[in-house]
């Protein structure tokens, strides 16, 4: 048996999958109107397989999106992929250079939402 938090008691044989309950339940509390200025858009599962799940984040439909891409919200991947000793998260604009820091924001939510949950979960810088 293993403690991976003070909610989460894993008593199968492959613990990547009790983590990967831990963190999906984390996302799926991300708030569907965004935080902080960014994901106005909300939030969809795009993809999900073992140990895996892609999320698609939408920027607002602010003059930036309405000007730099044809009044379309900006979608941000946010990658999640966990195995047996290991998980890693990615989150990417799909166009631009710049992101204005959405990434880190979102990422470093998502941190403080499992640090308060007990885990180990720093944060980047913005």
């Amino acid at each position: 048996m293993t403690i991976l938090d003070k909610s989460c008691v894993c008593v199968c044989d492959r613990l990547y999958v009790c983590v990967m309950q831990g963190l999906k339940e984390v996302l799926d509390a991300y708030p569907k109107d965004g935080q902080g200025g960014v994901d106005l858009g909300g939030w969809s599962i795009a993809e999900e397989k073992d140990g895996y799940v892609r999320y698609e984040f939408k920027s607002g439909l602010g003059n930036f999106a309405k000007f730099f891409n044809g009044n379309k919200p900006f979608v941000d991947d946010f990658e999640l992929e966990v195995g047996d000793g290991f998980a890693s998260i990615r989150s990417a604009s799909r166009v631009g250079a710049s992101d204005f820091s959405v990434n880190a924001k979102r990422i470093n939510y998502i941190a403080a939402s499992l640090k308060a949950k007990g885990w180990n979960a720093e944060g980047v810088k913005a």
